[in-house]
């Protein structure tokens, strides 16, 4: 791999995690630990909130993206209120 090639890919990846980290700058979760897991935490609680889990703060905040954007089951929608609608 040549030089240019190395600079580009790290430019990438930068921007790929600057990307990650938008989401937790602009929401401001809590950020702590649970047990022997990093947890993040939009919400009230784990329950009514969106959380993720990893085993360092950065892989926790990109469990916490993945759950952001994930979709209610159909059988749950309607179930749950919304603690920030209220």
């Amino acid at each position: 791999m040549d030089y240019k090639t190395l600079i580009a890919q790290s430019k990438h990846n930068a921007a790929i995690e600057a990307e990650e980290m938008n989401l937790v700058a602009l929401l401001r979760p809590r950020v702590f630990l649970d047990g022997n897991k990093w947890c993040v935490l939009y919400g009230e609680n784990i329950m009514d909130g969106v959380a993720g889990f990893g085993d360092s703060p950065i892989l926790a905040v990109y469990d916490f993206n993945q759950a952001w954007r994930r979709k209610v089951p159909a059988n749950n929608q309607g179930n749950r209120t919304n603690p920030r609608s209220g």
